[in-house]
């Protein structure tokens, strides 16, 4: 079937960040006391794209509008969709934002790929690499390690280069792997709202090609199952269309 464009305005992130820096007397200490850290971690480098666009956003830190720049773009989305985004990307934007003077961006709806694979998969490994490589979407660019992260931060050109290639890729596989989980997504952000149509609609990629396939039953009512052709996604009408006989009791809680 055609490719359905989605009714809002989904952003792909990932972001890189530079390690703590601190000093420490031995190589196996169980904590580095707060007054033994010089540097706290900071982001390094950023990359982004909109659903439906080729091109790639990137901004790394020396550029004038590094935050300010993802601070608008967060801003103008309907929905963010990342990689353990919302224990890592997002936290780490918001410090940013915090500590540069800027509220908060409008909100938006979170799509954490790494959640949905955690919550329906049992995988070897969770990595964003393992992951997309299983499942046929590609891999991430390989570097040399930390030392990557190192260079980068004493301003190498090459290292840069790499840094660029390697944070646009990731931005680059998180589309493929969205689309590939979308039907696994059970937070999905409804985009049916989105859309002005009478039809039955997918509530997760806004097609209408949906296939009426039984009933769905709850432990009072029953409501027409749907099945959508387009990404694969299960769902029920949001109108019941009886309830069960009254002499079935419901647990009483």
């Amino acid at each position: 079937m055609p490719r359905v464009k989605l009714p809002i305005k989904l952003l792909y992130l990932d972001i890189e960040t530079t390690p703590h820096e601190g000093t420490f007397w031995n190589l196996f200490p169980k904590y580095i006391p707060i007054n033994q850290l010089r540097k706290p971690t900071e982001v390094l480098c950023w990359a982004a794209k909109w659903e439906g666009d080729r091109d790639v956003i990137f901004r790394r830190t020396g550029d004038e509008d590094f935050i300010e720049k993802m601070h608008g773009l967060l801003d103008e989305a309907d929905a963010v969709c990342h990689y353990n985004g919302k224990a890592f990307d997002i936290k780490h934007l918001n410090r940013e934002f915090a500590v540069r003077g800027l509220t908060p961006p409008s909100p938006y709806a979170q799509i954490d790929l790494l959640s949905v694979v955690r919550q329906n998969f049992k995988l070897a490994s969770n990595k964003l690499d393992y992951v997309c490589r299983y499942f046929g979407l590609g891999t991430k660019v390989k570097h040399v390690g930390i030392e990557l992260w190192y260079d980068c931060m004493d301003e190498d050109p090459t290292a840069w280069r790499m840094m660029t290639r390697y944070n646009k890729r990731d931005t680059v596989l998180l589309p493929k792997l969205y689309k590939f989980l979308r039907p696994w997504i059970k937070s999905h952000p409804n985009v049916a709202l989105y859309m002005d149509t009478d039809r039955p609609t997918c509530g997760t990629c806004g097609s209408t090609q949906l296939q009426s396939r039984g009933s769905y039953r709850t432990k009072a009512c029953v409501y027409r199952r749907w099945h959508c052709t387009g990404c694969g996604t299960w769902s029920r009408s949001r109108q019941q269309e009886h309830t069960t006989s009254e002499n079935v009791l419901t647990r009483a809680n």
